[in-house]
């Protein structure tokens, strides 16, 4: 059974407004009938009634208000009138927002909905109706505002008056329970993006641990067997001088250039001996960058943690960049050496993407008084101030399609600000940027840490 039956009372005699206020009463029945299934509400039926309620404001509202400011009511009215129209679009929106954390959304839609019909079809449409009416009688906009209030009388005012206060009650309790269940999700949201970034770093460290493991091995072996080749080779050459003595020997000597193989053999051991020096620097770098066993709090070299990053990062800015250093030394700061690793790849690689050709990226360091920063600049692209606002938003990207999810700088700020630091961004487009990392020398205090 429909709990609205239309009739004559909501009639305002403007074809095109009643039919859409037929399509209204309609929807709010549809929720009724929601109320009485005691096999429960399927979350598809009521995401198409939040979709066709959308659909019926977006076209009915932006018609009543033509159908008023084509017809020359009161300014007054017409301002009052349309910001009613924009509260329900409102409370709509925050009901769709809220209507998980519910126990029953369909009730709930259906008292919003019966209110709204109450008072603003059976009140204030059934006013617009009557001043259209004595416009077209003659009376000037502002008169026929005015008749307004001798029309109705007392009961049936009082009442639309308190239909009107419940509905601004319910709107209220509609856009507190919408914030509360947004901020709820916002904090899921962060402490997800927590969880998964601290198994990504526990991933990585444990793959840099076993990397390096199975490396140093095989290098172990490779620089101790390198030793005694040299020696080998020297007594190689030596035995080949010493056949020099003879015509023969000398012929042969000519013949597979004897002079350019002691030569070039001296190169070829130099440089493989600084190949393994570089694997064996980048072993070590790799390792400290993750930081396997160090996801607790301790006194950490923020510099060498920065040049350990860069190593790792290298071959990702070696062909676009040159690296200058106006490092100045900074005390042992208490943090997560991982996590501010992690600051460091992200801002490194940041700068590196924001270079166009070939480039700089300038690392400055310091101190006041309890806390350090670390700069890290580039003479890239830069960026506006619109884009500037934006870019520690979760999944904010200037980044094609497929080139970035828009999480570094995300996380990068959830990371400092876990530290009790902040992060400055000086930039300008065409002129580069700069990120100032601020840190406390001794770490938060003991109950950020805590949560």
């Amino acid at each position: 059974m429909d709990a609205f039956v239309w009739n004559e009372s909501f009639c305002t005699h403007i074809d095109s407004v009643d039919a859409q206020h037929r399509q209204l009463v309609e929807l709010v029945n549809r929720v009724g009938e929601m109320l009485v299934d005691t096999a429960g509400v399927a979350e598809e039926k009521i995401q198409a009634i939040f979709g066709q309620l959308a659909e019926y404001a977006r076209f009915h509202f932006s018609d009543e208000e033509r159908v008023m400011s084509e017809a020359g009511l009161d300014p007054h009215f017409i301002a009052l009138h349309a910001s009613h129209h924009r509260s329900f679009a409102e409370q709509l929106g925050a009901m769709w927002q809220a209507r998980v954390g519910m126990k029953n959304p369909a009730e709930a839609l259906h008292g919003f909905l019966a209110t709204w019909l109450t008072f603003h079809i059976l009140g204030e449409d059934q006013s617009m109706a009557r001043q259209i009416g004595r416009l077209r009688a003659g009376s000037t906009a502002a008169e026929a505002y005015a008749q307004e209030s001798a029309v109705a009388d007392a009961p049936t005012s009082a009442l639309l008056e308190a239909m009107q206060n419940l509905y601004g009650v319910l709107a209220l309790q509609n856009r507190d329970l919408a914030e509360a269940n947004r901020s709820l999700e916002e904090k899921v949201a962060v402490r997800t993006r927590e969880l998964l970034q601290s198994e990504k770093m526990a991933s990585i460290g444990q793959l840099a641990a076993g990397v390096a493991h199975e490396i140093n091995n095989p290098i172990g072996f490779i620089n101790s067997n390198f030793g005694t080749l040299a020696h080998y080779v020297e007594q190689l050459l030596r035995l080949a001088e010493e056949g020099r003595s003879t015509s023969a020997g000398q012929r042969l000597a000519d013949d597979v250039g004897l002079d350019f193989l002691r030569t070039d053999v001296h190169d070829l051991l130099r440089e493989s001996q600084q190949g393994l020096e570089r694997v064996r620097k980048i072993v070590a770098n790799l390792k400290d960058f993750s930081h396997v066993d160090e996801t607790q709090w301790q006194e950490a070299d923020l510099l060498a943690g920065l040049e350990s990053t860069l190593n790792v990062v290298w071959h990702e800015l070696k062909d676009k960049v040159e690296i200058v250093r106006e490092l100045q030394p900074l005390p042992c700061v208490r943090c997560i050496p991982a996590q501010i690793n992690q600051v460091f790849m992200n801002l490194l690689l940041n700068a590196a993407q924001a270079i166009a050709g070939r480039g700089t990226i300038t690392l400055r360091s310091g101190q006041d008084g309890a806390r350090v920063w670390i700069e890290i600049a580039d003479n890239g692209a830069g960026m506006d101030e619109t884009t500037r606002q934006r870019l520690f938003e979760p999944f904010f990207t200037t980044k094609p399609v497929g080139k970035g999810m828009g999480l570094g700088l995300s996380v990068t700020w959830e990371i400092i600000s876990k530290h009790a630091g902040t992060i400055e961004v000086a930039s300008q487009p065409g002129r580069g940027s700069a990120f100032r990392v601020w840190l406390p020398v001794t770490g938060p205090a003991a109950q950020e840490v805590a949560r």
